[in-house]
């Protein structure tokens, strides 16, 4: 139950984006916004999402974590409130950005409580969990977008995903009363100058570099990949779903592989597998829609993207996290930071296309996984990234 709770804390940043992807077009239609700007209110989405990691983080270490997570869970149900009674695109990308700030309680906080109970592979195999859990929510969440945006009125997303928010606030008061309290002994600035020692140590740094770039491909999927779908390919929205559902499956079913091996395998060894079938899937697809196109020449690689990203995902984290577990939520703040403004930037440059192509979107998955992967093959794997994590077993 308990990590199945964590696991709902994570899935709140997929279930902001992806119950309202499906749905983009009507939302850019009903306020009067084009293809490119309401991109925007993603882009607004993770910078909330970055910005409000920051604060969390080493705060928690200092306060605890539930005395940050219920506020941060609060603000996200109004922000959510907020949303849906937007008629125009600044009052959206407004509260779209509130959304993230508060959201990011989530997020951050349940990776900062997963380190604070396991490390090492055994951090890796409950986020790997936590991982299914996220993974599957978009999964999910387009094909009830996708209905709801084809039968109802767009609002009802933001009304649904203040509902769920709302369930996480009740669970967080009944489950949280065993999770890490106030650190008294240490100050509050000393706390954020926790912020120092990550950003010093620069293995870490390419690691979350490393997961961050294929970040940035999986984010120009989501924030873009509707447009593809329906726009260009003309799909429905409710067809749309499927086939956003069916890419995300990919990155549940690689959570679910993840877990089972890395006990067995370790951190490394699955690292590599993960870097190769991203850049792989990212130069396949790439190639794919330039000379044949259609709606499998994106769909294909993009599962095959999101299944090698579930790999990199999770002992990323359980790497990084456990090389400074003593500032855990600093830590935790800073990976999530990477992941979003990673992320932000895919979008911002994204919404900077109008033309109907997927091109753009296969260009994007490539980029991102090149990089991730000559990062992991370039740097980490020859020099000191290839050590193991403490508390790691079989590795070679």
């Amino acid at each position: 139950m308990f990590i199945a709770f964590l696991g709902a804390l994570t899935a709140l940043a997929p279930l902001s984006n992806d119950l309202l992807v499906p749905s983009l077009p009507l939302v850019a239609a009903g306020i009067g916004s084009s293809q490119g700007d309401i991109q925007l209110t993603m882009t607004a989405l993770l910078m909330g999402f970055a910005m409000g990691q920051l604060f969390y983080g080493p705060l928690s270490d200092r306060f605890g974590r539930r005395a940050l997570l219920l506020p941060g869970l609060t603000l996200y149900v109004l922000a959510s409130l907020l949303c849906g009674s937007s008629t125009d695109l600044p009052s959206l990308v407004v509260g779209r950005f509130l959304q993230g700030l508060g959201g990011a309680a989530g997020m951050v906080l349940a990776r900062a409580i997963i380190l604070d109970h396991w490390t090492g592979t055994e951090a890796s195999r409950v986020l790997s969990w936590v991982a299914v859990i996220a993974f599957m929510t978009p999964v999910c969440a387009p094909l009830i977008g996708g209905y709801v945006a084809s039968v109802t009125h767009w609002s009802l997303v933001f009304w649904l995903q203040a509902g769920v928010g709302a369930l996480c606030l009740l669970c967080g008061v009944g489950l949280l009363r065993r999770a890490r309290g106030p650190d008294r002994n240490v100050s509050i600035n000393r706390r954020f100058l926790a912020y120092l020692d990550v950003l010093r140590d620069r293995e870490a740094l390419i690691y979350m570099a490393c997961m961050g770039c294929g970040h940035a491909g999986v984010m120009a999927f989501v924030t873009n990949s509707a447009f593809v779908f329906v726009r260009h390919l003309g799909l429905e929205p409710y067809q749309y779903g499927f086939c956003f559902s069916i890419v995300m499956l990919g990155g549940a079913v690689g959570s679910f592989i993840n877990g089972r091996l890395v006990m067995r395998l370790g951190i490394t060894k699955l690292l590599s597998i993960g870097t190769v079938i991203v850049a792989l899937a990212g130069i396949i697809g790439l190639f794919a829609n330039i000379l044949l196109g259609g709606v499998l020449a994106i769909l294909i690689p993009s599962l095959c993207y999101t299944f090698g990203m579930a790999f990199i995902f999770s002992n990323v984290i359980a790497h990084v996290l456990t090389r400074f577990r003593g500032h855990a939520g600093a830590a935790a703040a800073v990976v999530g930071v990477n992941q979003f403004l990673a992320g932000a930037l895919a979008s911002s440059v994204l919404s900077l296309n109008d033309v109907p192509s997927s091109i753009p979107l296969a260009s994007a998955l490539a980029a991102g996984g090149i990089a991730s992967a000559g990062l992991w093959w370039g740097w980490l794997k020859r020099g000191p990234g290839a050590r193991a994590t403490p508390g790691e077993s079989g590795v070679g």
